[in-house]
């Protein structure tokens, strides 16, 4: 998980929850919000266990890859990585489900641990695709502002570390202005996303490397979080710009 790294430039703009009434901050303790999947729904989504633990999200772009946060698999090697896909629950073995092993990953070669936070996993055997396993489209254009995205994974909910069931929240992206002022100092232009700020749905904890879609394509990944309960906005690696990287990789192959 990357911890979050925007506090000093919250507390510049009063984002950052400290305190104040307490049923107000007990509403937003329901920090991801949001609902529950509908089965194929969310067929693009995966999710990345290391060593047989649950880690963090990804997206499904080829039948035999996987693109994430760069942090999400940074000193984890290809050996020690599983994805699953095709499934809706993370106790219990479904129908759809299906699992690979991964035999190479790939870091942005930009990486800082802040900014080009993206990775692309190959897998030992593509997956079968159906109805619960799709890949999502890589972004030509832009992502457009005042959309409506759809985030999703299994992190951090009101009750738990992680949601049994996937989770999808819907959110809006911010102008490029908006998300330097909120990132501060760190905003790199081009490279990130920001969502607008939300008290009680929004991504969080192990929702890391998770998809930002819209309209059938891939424009963001899930990077970092405003605060640490999740209650302000998220920043997200904007796809966009990385789009002829991660198909230079895969048409390599």
């Amino acid at each position: 998980m990357k911890t979050p790294r925007l506090a000093s430039a919250l507390m510049t703009l009063g984002l950052l929850a400290c305190g104040g009434d307490p049923l107000l901050a007990t509403q937003e303790q329901d920090i991801t919000g949001g609902s529950l999947a509908a089965r194929y729904e969310l067929p693009h989504q995966v999710r990345l266990h290391v060593s047989g633990a649950f880690t963090c999200g990804g997206t499904l772009i080829r039948a035999g890859w996987v693109v994430t946060a760069a942090h999400c698999v940074q000193g984890v090697t290809a050996a020690s990585m599983r994805i699953y896909a095709g499934d809706l629950r993370l106790g219990s073995v479904e129908a759809d489900e299906q699992y690979r092993a991964v035999s190479r990953k790939v870091m942005h070669p930009s990486y800082s641990g802040s900014v080009h936070d993206v990775a692309l996993l190959q897998l030992a055997q593509p997956f079968n695709l159906s109805q619960a396993i799709q890949p999502l489209t890589l972004p030509d254009a832009p992502a457009p502002v005042g959309a409506t995205y759809t985030a999703s994974g299994w992190g951090r909910t009101q009750t738990g570390p992680t949601s049994d069931g996937l989770k999808r929240v819907s959110l809006s992206v911010t102008s490029a202005a908006t998300c330097r002022d909120l990132v501060g100092s760190d905003y790199v232009s081009g490279a990130e996303l920001c969502t607008a700020p939300r008290a009680t749905a929004n991504v969080c904890t192990k929702d890391d490397g998770g998809p930002l879609a819209f309209n059938g394509t891939l424009y963001g990944i899930t990077s970092g979080f405003g605060s640490s309960q999740c209650d302000t906005f998220s920043v997200f690696t904007n796809v966009a710009t990385y789009t002829p990287w991660i198909r230079s990789v895969i048409n390599a192959t």
